[in-house]
């Protein structure tokens, strides 16, 4: 009998048991699929350490999981809209984590769990 795959997250992968384990460094992701986008996270210190939230750095174990994020489009899948350079937000706790990428975090993301597009303000 198959086992019937759960509604909440519309049968997606559970990135979060992947959180982990780094992407492989000998292969370059080239593409994504679907309306996949695969990005960086904008609102990060250039160590990962901590999230930055109007100009203070919070260590990232003191910001709550449903914490808006902001991430900056890196690939984008043919069906997504969103385009590489593109910032958009996105709430936290959508079972996104981010994942080792050459020192950098990124994440994986359908382009149905963003919620906007966003651009930098100059201070």
């Amino acid at each position: 009998m198959f086992k019937k795959l759960p509604n909440e997250n519309n049968g997606l992968v559970e990135i979060e048991a992947y959180k982990e384990y780094p992407l492989p460094t000998d292969y370059e992701i080239t593409s994504v699929l679907e309306d996949v986008i695969m990005a960086e996270y904008a609102d990060v210190s250039e160590d990962g350490a901590s999230v930055i939230r109007n100009g203070i750095h919070l260590p990232q174990n003191v910001i709550d999981q449903r914490a808006w994020r902001v991430a900056k489009a890196v690939l984008v899948g043919p069906l997504a809209t969103v385009k590489p350079g593109d910032f958009f937000i996105f709430p936290g706790d959508k079972g996104l984590a981010s994942i080792k990428k050459n020192g950098k975090q990124v994440i994986f993301i359908n382009e149905k769990r963003i919620f906007g597009m966003c651009t930098p303000v100059n201070s």
